[in-house]
């Protein structure tokens, strides 16, 4: 590869006047069309209002030193910056899934959000004069490093309704669970095995105990990812066993068959 790669660091304010002086290309050749649906694109700013980390973009810029100017293609995250993009320019409003942000476009905002907004840092890699075959190459590499998801980590891409993020908040919630009895730890919590036995408990409320595996799951986030309409009332009936369990069990379940994922 005959180009440079070089890591930097820019703020929001930076690619809306790049966007806005026609110097930032979002989807050139390589890159595929913008597929976010809604709800991802408000975890999105979301994370961006509460300061929270998102993953570094990767750009091809390419300087004319005719013109003096400075172009850039966007090689890879051209979704986050869509989404980014279209909410400072009052194309996206917010939903309850940013919480207390709901309801907020960018310029309703309060000023000092505004500002926090402009100024919230990202980190890239510029491809400095790429050619296309240097582009397509990192492209490819970057597909290369790509562990396969799991089936926890799939249903946590696919679905963006209510029912997912009921279920990631309480596995939240209840990470007593994982730090402190120990029902899933290390590896597999990061593959999100915590979000898969908590979705088995919210699915024995609400439809009995039945047989377990990724199959029923899957079922379980098709079928309410449109509408979770009791998931309050099935919220309170997991908080409910689980206090009893954590408080009556202290001590107790840690390192026995119990405290083994699918017996707990």
């Amino acid at each position: 590869m005959s180009t440079e790669s070089i890591l930097e660091q820019f703020r929001i304010h930076d690619f809306l006047a790049w966007s806005a002086n026609k110097e930032l290309t979002l989807n050139p050749f390589f890159q595929r069309r913008s597929v976010w649906e809604p709800q991802a694109r408000v975890l999105l700013i979301d994370t961006v209002l509460r300061k929270m980390p998102v993953p570094k973009i990767f750009m091809r810029t390419q300087i004319d030193s005719k013109t003096r100017r400075s172009f850039r293609e966007v090689v890879d995250g051209q979704q986050r910056l869509r989404a980014i993009i279209d909410f400072a320019n009052d194309e996206l409003t917010l939903t309850r899934r940013a919480g207390e942000f709901a309801g907020y476009r960018y310029s309703t905002l309060p000023e000092d959000l505004q500002q926090q907004f402009l100024s919230y840092p990202i980190a890239v890699d510029q491809l400095l004069n790429a050619t296309d075959t240097d582009v397509l190459d990192v492209f490819a590499r970057l597909n290369s490093y790509t562990v396969s998801l799991v089936a926890a980590e799939k249903r946590h891409a696919k679905y963006q309704g209510d029912f997912k993020w009921a279920i990631h908040n309480a596995a939240r919630d209840w990470k007593v669970l994982w730090e402190e009895f120990g029902i899933v730890t290390g590896r597999d919590r990061l593959r999100m095995g915590d979000d898969s036995l908590m979705a088995e408990m919210f699915g024995i409320v609400m439809n009995g105990v039945r047989d377990g595996g990724a199959a029923q799951i899957d079922r379980l986030y098709s079928e309410n990812d449109d509408e979770f309409l009791d998931e309050d009332k099935v919220r309170r009936s997991v908080d409910f066993v689980l206090q009893f369990l954590t408080e009556t069990f202290a001590g107790m379940i840690h390192d026995t068959r119990c405290g083994v994922a699918p017996n707990f």
